[in-house]
């Protein structure tokens, strides 16, 4: 009996072709819902070319996981397929993956903190977090859930966005990975974007592509232990953080903590995010 690949797909939405800043993606945005359809058609195309690929198809789990994870249109996803959405959730952006999965797709994501003409550029969670190192380098959301992919020996096929996040791409997984340029960055909050549907026919061929390739692509992990240190928000998102048993601050908004591997670090990362969270309501 022929085993059936089962693809894990991760979505954020910064770097979709039509967004170029977060005013396009707000809960008052009169284009919010536009950029939400495009956002369900760039999924779309990965999931056409999942199973134009020739090869038997299994289980699709589609993880929505910008902000709150309430963005894409369930009614308007290809059939057949399993949409995970809400929060709060252990492993927010990679929730459920695990070892049943033989590849995962990230669809829509964007540059690290601090790259230059990377649209919207963040790590994680721009409200608590300005950077993040692991083990002495300086790692944006790609890397961190490639990872967590890897922990379940799980290889990232496919990634889109901009131009500056495949730099990103190429610099951490390699050339094997396929990937689609959606936008060109000019910079923060602007973009040369191209059109929506040039975009989703490249993401439908690249994404049979990488189903294909599955066996020359290898799972991304990070050495263990890890060691890992986070630049925060600010100094109050630090006061509160370095409350967390292990956590060592090393000046106003810096703090460094040790875990065993990337489950123990993602977890802490969730709490952190949520601390900061508190923290700026905080100020309100």
């Amino acid at each position: 009996m022929t085993k059936k690949c089962n693809i894990f797909i991760s979505f954020d939405i910064e770097g979709i072709s039509a967004v170029s800043s977060w005013r396009e993606v707000k809960k008052d945005s009169p284009n919010l819902e536009r950029m939400r359809r495009i956002a369900t058609q760039e999924v779309n195309a990965a999931i056409r070319g999942i199973r134009k690929s020739g090869k038997a198809i299994g289980k699709i789990t589609v993880c929505d996981s910008h902000a709150s994870g309430e963005n894409l249109l369930i009614e308007e996803l290809e059939p057949g397929v399993t949409l995970i959405r809400g929060t709060p959730r252990k492993y927010y952006m990679m929730h459920d993956i695990s070892e049943e999965y033989d590849m995962a797709f990230l669809i829509g994501y964007h540059a690290m903190a601090g790259t230059k003409a990377g649209g919207m550029d963040h790590t994680y969670s721009s409200a608590s977090i300005y950077s993040i190192k692991i083990n002495e380098r300086f790692v944006g959301e790609t890397e961190i859930n490639s990872a967590l992919a890897g922990h379940y020996r799980v290889p990232v096929g496919l990634v889109t966005g901009d131009d500056q996040l495949i730099k990103e791409v190429r610099k951490f997984l390699g050339k094997s990975v396929e990937t689609v340029i959606a936008k060109h960055g000019i910079s923060r909050a602007a973009a040369q974007c191209r059109h929506p549907e040039d975009v989703q026919k490249e993401i439908s061929v690249k994404a049979a592509r990488a189903i294909l390739k599955a066996k020359q692509i290898k799972p991304f992990r990070f050495r263990s232990p890890i060691r890992a240190e986070f630049a925060l928000a600010n100094s109050l998102v630090a006061d509160i953080v370095e409350l967390i048993p292990g956590v060592k601050r090393t000046d106003g908004r810096k703090i460094l903590f040790r875990v065993k591997n990337i489950l123990e670090f993602y977890r802490m990362l969730r709490l952190v995010c949520c601390l900061g969270g508190y923290a700026n309501y905080t100020e309100k």
